[in-house]
């Protein structure tokens, strides 16, 4: 049954859940305060009932052995105005002898009574007469050759009228509680969901139109707003990765076309002529083979591009940049005996938290970079490496070509090169730059470049020391 309801719950709307929860806890809350309050009330009630009715009896006892002679039963006949006096509304006083014989009695009110009982000892109780709740208090009484007992009945008429007037009055403020937590649930319900209902409205939205859409932001600073704004930067970064992959996609698309063209263009050649002539065959095959070698580049180049993007990085893992970069150095002379190449780096670096495979990617694109546009008069390469403060600076400097200064700003860019007719004889594909930027950036570092055509490049990246060495 619990399990029945319980299922039923969860599939209402959450602006129905919170209108029926807070209904709920407010009703439990008020019905238990009300329940602790009416027999609160109930018990103090009876005992203000229960005094009263002794307070009574004790003064009519006090007033009869007051006396300096004892009543006899004639003088108890005749105080039938005292007892008037005495009594109250709902309320029975009698005094009656050791027989059972009543002497004087005052009624006020219709109510059934009790038969006469004698006592000997004070005693007061709570009784039932014929449905009706009534305190009965005894006291004996000893007169002149005679004793008696004198004894109040005291009917709750005045106690039931009051609870019942109580009980009325909780009900009513219970269901108007109720009734009023109800509404106040659904507004307040209808208010705290409201950036919700706007949130799937946006979204609906950008789903039909595109991601130009945003929520509207709120003055109120709580969790919905902040909800807002990191959807509303959720969507910024969406959109910019939309653009970015759209243009990546245009890019690689442009770049792809050119040496598939002429792949295309020397097998129609082969097909028509070359099968035949000798030197259309070595010549369309060597052309051939150039494009494919460039594609292959092209291709682990995009891949390098995707790793960039999310690289898997180990936040224990430290590079000694003294050790990586006199390794490097030291194969680049092997492979280019005609270059020079100069390494200075401080004494002492700490280790850097990046692991040495991003670390030697970033410096071989750099270094590529400089031989391939470094003049034929001038091979001269230098690196660099130094601290200050807490962070590494690595500068690659070469005297080549150099790059124009209004080319600076876009040589991060995918596929951008500065001269695309040298780039593409010397097998450039635009990307290293970016993919250095982007590892260079997960580590929390920067890159720069300074460069003056016909004067060299400068490009210096910077990354924070590790915190031991």
């Amino acid at each position: 049954m619990i399990k029945k309801i319980s299922s039923q719950f969860n599939h209402l709307r959450w602006q129905t859940k919170l209108v029926l929860s807070c209904s709920t806890a407010i009703f439990f809350t008020f019905f238990l305060f009300s329940f602790l309050e009416y027999h609160t009330v109930s018990k103090w009630m009876l005992n203000r009932e229960e005094i009263a009715i002794n307070r009574t009896l004790n003064d009519i006892t006090t007033f009869y052995n007051a006396k300096v002679n004892k009543p006899n039963r004639g003088d108890i006949k005749k105080s039938s105005s005292f007892l008037r006096k005495m009594n109250d509304k709902d309320q029975l006083i009698r005094i009656y002898d050791q027989e059972g014989h009543i002497l004087v009695s005052d009624k006020n009110g219709e109510f059934p009574v009790l038969e006469a009982s004698p006592t000997k000892k004070q005693v007061t109780q709570e009784v039932s007469i014929e449905g009706d709740e009534a305190f009965v208090a005894r006291a004996p009484f000893q007169g002149e050759n005679f004793s008696g007992t004198v004894e109040i009945v005291r009917h709750l008429n005045n106690y039931r009228r009051m609870m019942g007037n109580l009980f009325l009055v909780m009900t009513i403020f219970g269901i108007a509680a109720i009734v009023f937590s109800a509404i106040s649930g659904f507004l307040l319900a209808k208010q705290l969901l409201k950036p919700v209902r706007d949130l799937a409205k946006a979204m609906k939205q950008i789903k039909q139109t595109g991601f130009q859409d945003r929520m509207n932001g709120y003055k109120q600073k709580d969790e919905l707003t902040a909800l807002t704004n990191v959807f509303n930067e959720m969507m910024d970064e969406i959109e910019k990765s939309f653009l970015l992959q759209k243009q990546f996609v245009e890019d690689a698309s442009h770049e792809l076309r050119t040496p598939v063209s002429i792949l295309e263009g020397h097998l129609s050649l082969l097909d028509r002529w070359g099968k035949k002539d000798p030197a259309i065959l070595d010549e369309s095959l060597d052309a051939s083979l150039q494009e494919v070698k460039r594609l292959k580049k092209l291709i682990n180049d995009l891949l390098h591009v995707t790793r960039a993007e999310h690289p898997r990085l180990k936040k224990d893992e430290k590079t000694d940049i003294t050790e990586t970069l006199d390794q490097l150095v030291k194969n680049l002379e092997i492979i280019h005996p005609d270059y020079n190449f100069f390494l200075e780096v401080d004494s002492g670096l700490p280790k850097i938290t990046i692991s040495r495979q991003h670390m030697e990617q970033i410096m071989i694109i750099l270094l590529d970079n400089a031989i391939q546009y470094s003049s034929n008069n001038n091979k001269v390469i230098s690196v660099t490496a130094k601290q200050e403060g807490g962070q590494i600076f690595i500068s690659v400097v070469d005297s080549g070509i150099g790059i124009p200064s209004e080319h600076l700003a876009k040589v991060f860019n995918r596929f951008y090169r500065v001269d695309q007719a040298r780039s593409r004889e010397n097998g450039g594909t635009g990307l290293g730059l970016s993919i250095a930027q982007r590892l260079i950036n997960k580590y929390n570092g920067s890159i720069a470049i300074k460069s003056k055509e016909g004067s060299g490049t400068n490009v210096t990246i910077m990354l924070p020391c590790s915190p031991g060495k």
